[in-house]
């Protein structure tokens, strides 16, 4: 692993919300494959264009300054729409994009005023003016957006397009000018910088030196007419808020929602989110998608049902006089409480899978009206807990794929090892741990498989070892080649990677039981290496599987009966109707109607 991506990797610095809404609702114009690729070379472009900076002001070479400052701020640019870990890691010690360019702008001033060349004084001097329009156009920027989300109204979100709606585009615009490098004030200054170039090789005494002030002076006058312009935008936008609020809450009355799916935390929007709203889609009812946090829009599924950012409990409120008369929550999250206080609504927690993890069993289930679980595996698990079960109701579970058989000639393997988890929670993964060596195993033992590796979304969060471990796969699997395929965030879906799979190999983990609704064989990582009778002792899910120890020495006879003759499907099939009532959508679509279908449904209006 270079030192560089594990740098990069460390990197897990905070976004505000409306920094957040802005990469969601406002793509911007460049492709993003190109804006990440620069943005993870911004780090090595800053330092080369500084260094670049340096050489030409010792050597009074003002054309290498140019290009020293074309090329890294050019990259700031281009990277504007990606999130990417080396962009935050600047911002992290304080090189935001404006600090970047101011530093870039006064070497370059240097470079200028050191070049010896006729009019350099004038043309430094004329140069250093415009830096300071654009300095404070760009600084002011993001105290406009945060001035403006404070009072934002909640906003519409159309999952899966390109081209968002109206409404958030005109907030998502006011918020985009306050991150990255703005390209007006990118090209204003590129403007400068090559007048400033050519202005200092002119006599003093010749006719073009007023052209050369002329420019800048446009130069000027152009990065405060922005500043003006972007200052009116942020006004109406401020302005307007309380009156849109409004508006989109009569059209929202409109379509007469009688539930809504709170989704109130930070989790993995792939992992808990979609998988319920692929259910609510087929619902009689009506409903509408709450969204607290920015940073789950871009990854939720197209939805029939409207998603709104409602960032404010004010607003979340507020909509609730809508007649939504159920909420049913997908996760634990804090900002549950801004709803759940209402005792006017019917409260029902989504618990989302099945595992033998310790967190499995939640105290905060009590704080619901009803618990909707897969099965009887979880009633059982919560009854031994001594909570109180009469409340919960089993609706099964019906995300994952079907069954059809194991292509044993030609194996898709899914490595999925679950993440660390907090500090000073159990761990259960197998990644750091033995990962590597298993992969190495498998590419070399098994060259008629192709492996799959998708680590949870959430992994080196908290321990860089499974960054490294990550990484060092990823590397095994590209250089073997053979169709060996590294799942990323842009790559298949868990369903896809589902569909695909002949064996999983995984970790105690929810990921694990849902995977037996495929019918196809589990390998688990026995990663504390404790004998078969106290790893399934201690973690039951765990008979229906064939388990690897931490040497690797059973994985040869794991892979052998799992892709043979496979002894343990009666147990997969036995485990699966022990975990989940069924696995079709039948009983949670009708204990929805139950909850939230009125006697008198009138049809529904197109909200927006």
């Amino acid at each position: 692993m270079s030192r560089v991506k594990l740098i990069e990797n460390r990197t897990n610095v905070p976004v505000p919300e409306w920094e957040e809404l802005a990469h969601a609702a406002w793509p911007g114009w460049v492709p993003l494959q190109l804006s990440a690729w620069f943005g993870g070379a911004n780090f090595t472009l800053f330092v080369l264009g500084l260094a670049g900076q340096l050489v030409a002001a010792w050597a009074h070479l003002p054309w290498l300054g140019l290009v020293a400052w074309v090329v890294p701020a050019l990259s700031d640019w281009l990277s504007t729409r990606a999130d990417v870990s080396t962009s935050r890691m600047l911002d992290r010690v304080g090189l935001r994009p404006q600090a970047r360019a101011l530093l870039r702008s006064m070497l370059f001033a240097g470079v200028i005023l050191a070049s010896g060349l006729p009019s350099a004084m004038n043309a430094g001097l004329a140069y250093l003016s415009v830096v300071v329009a654009v300095q404070l156009a760009w600084f002011v920027q993001p105290t406009l957006a945060v001035w403006v989300a404070r009072v934002a109204p909640p906003l519409p979100y159309q999952p899966g397009s390109a081209v968002q709606l109206p409404l958030i585009r005109r907030y998502g615009s006011v918020y985009a000018r306050g991150i990255g490098a703005p390209a007006i004030l990118f090209g204003v200054e590129l403007v400068a910088v090559v007048d400033a170039v050519l202005f200092a090789r002119l006599q003093p005494e010749s006719i073009l030196t007023l052209l050369g002030l002329s420019v800048a002076g446009a130069a000027l006058e152009t990065a405060l007419i922005y500043l003006g312009w972007t200052a009116w935008q942020a006004n109406t936008a401020h302005r307007d808020a309380k009156d849109l609020a409004k508006k989109l809450h009569d059209k929202l009355a409109e379509v007469t929602p009688a539930f809504a799916v709170y989704l109130g935390g930070a989790a993995q929007t792939e992992e808990v989110a979609n998988q319920w709203l692929s259910r609510f889609a087929d619902t009689e009812a009506e409903g509408i998608v709450l969204v607290r946090q920015a940073s789950r829009l871009a990854g939720l599924d197209l939805s029939p049902h409207p998603v709104i950012y409602v960032p404010a409990a004010k607003d979340l409120r507020h909509l609730m006089s809508l007649g939504i008369t159920t909420v049913f929550y997908v996760d634990w999250a804090e900002q549950n409480a801004a709803l759940q206080q209402d005792p006017g609504l019917q409260h029902v927690m989504l618990i989302s899978g099945e595992s033998d993890q310790a967190d499995s069993v939640s105290n905060l289930v009590r704080g619901f009206d009803e618990v909707w679980v897969p099965g009887p595996a979880a009633i059982q698990r919560y009854a031994a807990a001594g909570i109180d079960t009469e409340k919960f109701v089993m609706v099964g579970r019906s995300q994952s794929p079907g069954e059809r058989p194991v292509n044993a000639e030609s194996p898709v393997v899914l490595y999925a090892p679950t993440w660390e988890g907090a500090p000073g929670e159990p761990s259960y993964t197998s990644l750091d741990r033995m990962g590597v060596r298993l992969i190495r195993r498998l590419v070399r033992t098994y060259p008629h498989a192709r492996v799959w590796f998708r680590p949870d979304p959430a992994s080196g969060s908290h321990r860089a070892t499974m960054l490294t471990a990550a990484t060092e796969i990823a590397t095994v699997l590209r250089t073997a080649s053979k169709g060996h395929q590294v799942v990323g965030v842009d790559g298949p879906s868990l369903t896809e990677c589902f569909e695909k799979a002949d064996l999983l190999i995984g970790d105690v983990s929810g990921l694990e039981a849902d995977f037996l609704i495929t019918g196809r064989p589990v390998i688990t990582c026995n990663a504390t290496s404790l004998s078969e009778q106290a790893f399934v002792a201690k973690y039951p899910t765990q008979a229906a599987s064939y388990l690897v120890d931490a040497k690797l020495e059973t994985l040869a006879d794991a892979m052998e009966q799992a892709l043979g003759a496979d002894p343990l499907a009666p147990a997969r099939a036995a485990m699966r109707a022990h975990l989940f009532a069924t696995v079709d959508s039948s009983e949670f679509l009708e204990n929805v109607s139950r909850l939230c279908l009125s006697a008198e449904d009138g049809d529904a209006a197109e909200p927006f």
